[in-house]
């Protein structure tokens, strides 16, 4: 009986008592968060960490021909706008030729990233530069005159058409151009100074070479951004819905922001002779 008395007079109390105010909470993986709380926290999202002073630029060589292979059919040709933009297969055998010619000849550069915590290196850069002659426009033109593939054919011919249209031959009265044909990074470095690296040591390269005129064929806009941070002129430019067929209509399907392609160039003087380094004092 008295237990029931017990019971009773706890049950009046709580009747007349107000039920105290709880707040709900959310659960994030960061931290908690009130909702009438009035700081929140952001959850924070954790990304890798890149240090351009962890890349080193390396000549490429013949031991270097499967890495660049993968880098290639991996994050070049994907992403290369002469090529999306004529819808060409990406197994083609005109682009397997182009990735066997870059991987085992030309002179290339990679650009190798070392990681900290796992102690490797990663390729996530490139630039392959090849001589260019004045007969390999036309023998580009007479390849593309019996290709039946259109998307190579067209190719072949704006690859042509890069090359005679500012008839850099006759304006720097060059026997031939070092073409930097390809200039790539992955997109996970885009924009962190990669291209510039490569660029530079490219330049260098070729500036002790002693090769007169080096030549880049900006199809991206990535491209042309790069070039005029190396110092390197402006000497012709298109747009790719110029680029026509006989029929008069345009070849190319662009995306943002690659609507136009540029040529850039860095001119030696030969008669200024090569720049010879300082030395330190003994």
């Amino acid at each position: 009986m008295q237990c029931l008395n017990t019971i009773r007079t706890s049950a009046l109390r709580l009747h007349g008592c107000a039920a105290l105010p709880i707040r709900p909470r959310i659960d994030v993986p960061c931290t908690r968060l009130y909702r009438k709380s009035t700081h929140r926290t952001i959850p924070v999202v954790k990304r890798p960490c890149f240090d351009l002073r962890n890349v080193t630029v390396i000549p490429g060589t013949d031991c270097h021909s499967r890495m660049i292979t993968w880098f290639m059919n991996t994050h070049y040709w994907p992403r290369e706008p002469s090529v999306i933009g004529l819808w060409l297969p990406l197994s083609s055998p005109y682009l397997e030729f182009l990735t066997a010619k870059f991987s085992h000849s030309g002179e290339r550069l990679i650009a190798m990233e070392y990681l900290p915590r796992t102690r490797e290196r990663k390729m996530i850069g490139l630039t392959v530069a090849n001589r260019v002659y004045p007969w390999m426009v036309s023998e580009l033109e007479q390849w593309g005159h019996v290709t039946d593939s259109l998307p190579e054919r067209y190719r072949m011919y704006f690859c042509a058409h890069c090359f005679s249209s500012p008839n850099l031959f006759k304006k720097y009265n060059v026997d031939y151009i070092y073409d930097i044909e390809v200039l790539g990074t992955s997109a996970e470095v885009t924009g962190q100074g990669v291209g510039k690296l490569l660029l530079q040591a490219a330049i260098a390269s070729a500036h002790d070479m002693r090769h007169p005129l080096i030549q880049v064929v900006a199809v991206s806009s990535y491209a042309a951004k790069i070039c005029e941070k190396c110092g390197m002129t402006k000497v012709w430019s298109m747009e790719y819905k110029d680029f026509i067929d006989k029929c008069g209509q345009s070849v190319f399907y662009p995306r943002s922001p690659h609507y136009t392609v540029a040529i850039y160039v860095k001119y030696f003087e030969p008669g200024k002779g090569g720049q010879v380094k300082c030395k330190p004092p003994y």
